[in-house]
This record gives C-alpha cells, structure tokens and sequence, in this order.
C-alpha cells in the first residue's frame, strides 16, 4: 500500500507533515506529485517527488463556479492524471489524499476496487451537493480502475467543473447513494463507499484515522496552531474554534477564572 499526493508551493506545509504521518505509520516515504513546487521544497520534503505535466484541458488549477452563490470551487482536476500515471509505474494498491490530510494510524482496506468517502445527510436536513456528493479528499484505489479513471479524467476536462463533482457525476451511473453502506457495482468495478468521519474528517474529531484540514483550517498560520495542538494530544476540534472563531471552551473558561481568583488571593 502506498499513500499518494499532489501539491504546489502553497501547500507546501501541509504537505510536511502528511509525509510526516506516512513515514510514521507506513514506514515508507509518500509519492508526492509536483503541480508547482519549488525546488527548494521538493529537497525538504520526506518524499518520492514525482514531475507530472497534467492536461491542459483539465485546467487544475482553475476554479469552477456550480453553487447559485457563485462561490469558488477548486477544480483540482489533476488527480485522474496522477492515478493514471501512478499504475504505470507501480502494481501496489494506493490511497489518493489531498495534500491538506493527516494520518492518525495505518489505513489499509480490502474487498473492493474503489473506495471513496460520503457523508450521508443528517434526518430533516436538505444537503445540495453542488460539488458533488463525495468528497474526493481521500479515494482508495486497490486497482488500476482503468475504465473509471479514463471516464473521470474525460469529465475533468469539461470547462464547468471539479475533480469532486466529475467523480460523483461518473459513479451515479449505477452507484444509489442511499445504500452507502452496501458494496455497490460500477461497470464491473466494486465501489465501496467509507464514512467519512473516520477516513475523510474535517471535523477534526479524534475517532478518525486520517484527518482532513479543509478550507480555512489549512491557512498556514491557523493549521500551524492545529498542528501543534494535535502534536499535544489537545482537542483540536475545539482548539479550531478557539482559533478561527474566538471561542473558549467552558473548561478553559473555568481555569482563566479561577487562575484570576487565586491570583488576587494570593496577592493579598
């Protein structure tokens, strides 16, 4: 099993401390794909660099505009080129991450072809999936999935889009979302579908295996804080909203206030 990536220079930080986590649980450098490292980062990093050129078409790096808000989506189209290129060049069954996730403890999964994370939604709550119904930070691929990742690639190359949404576009072919926790068949391929609360987690929660710091929480000068915090075994969930949000937990509340009544009793 061999944990993949791709990342520019922004990502960069992230992209240290993924390695970090896979040199730790697997025991083995990650295969890193360059989109736009410097060289300098590509020397610092515990990992397999790998140059890729990606289509041109697929436009990676560009943003798709699909909810009504008109709020940016990364395209992050890149990812159906990596996996192609990957199997050319090794037989080992591989877990595709963004750059922005974090392993907790090895992740090894069997029994199936694709594996891929959906969070189903919550009783009495309408959920749009603009962007797609997966959340394409983490996929398992224990195969080439050939026939799949050539159809996702096509959908990339479309102009209004995302990796994400290309993806789920290509699966609900055949895949019925409400049966997740089934093993379901794509074109002969068997698609098994994780709860992302332990394999794609954003939340940020401590069940999860591999940890996902989306949007602000991979801000440089936010995700160093988490970080740090996690490397304490503190409640980073929590330390997040303290971060971002200005909240303070009730128990850290509670110390601030009684620190300020011992001090002044000791004081006097």
């Amino acid at each position: 099993m061999n944990v993949v990536s791709a990342g520019d220079a922004s990502f960069f930080h992230c992209l240290k401390e993924l390695a970090e986590s896979v040199r730790k649980f697997y025991g083995k450098p990650i295969i890193i794909y360059d989109i736009g490292l410097t060289e300098e980062q590509r020397k610092q990093l515990d990992a397999d660099v790998v140059s890729i050129s990606i289509d041109e078409l697929a436009d990676c790096k560009g943003k798709s505009y699909l909810s009504p808000e008109g709020i940016p989506s990364t395209r992050a189209t890149h990812k159906p080129f990596c996996v192609e290129h990957y199997f050319e060049k090794y037989d080992e069954p591989m877990i595709l991450v963004d750059a922005d996730c974090l392993f907790t403890e090895k992740v090894e999964e069997s029994g199936f072809d694709v594996g891929v994370t959906y969070a189903p939604p919550r009783k009495g709550k309408q959920i749009y999936y603009y962007n797609g119904v997966i959340n394409s930070g983490v996929i398992f691929f224990n195969n080439p999935a050939t026939k799949l990742v050539q159809r996702w690639a096509e959908e990339c190359r479309k102009n209004d889009t995302t990796d994400q949404k290309a993806l789920s576009d290509v699966l609900e072919e055949t895949i019925v979302w409400e049966r997740y926790k089934l093993i379901q068949n794509w074109h002969g391929l068997k698609i098994k579908i994780f709860d992302p609360a332990i394999y794609n987690d954003h939340h940020l929660t401590k069940k999860s295996k591999i940890l996902h710091f989306i949007t602000s929480k991979h801000r440089k000068d936010i995700y160093e804080k988490l970080i740090e915090g996690y490397k304490q075994g503190k409640d980073i969930r929590k330390l997040f909203r303290e971060i971002k949000r200005g909240r303070k937990s009730r128990t850290k509340l509670m110390k601030e206030k009684l620190n300020a009544v011992f001090g002044r009793v000791n004081k006097h």
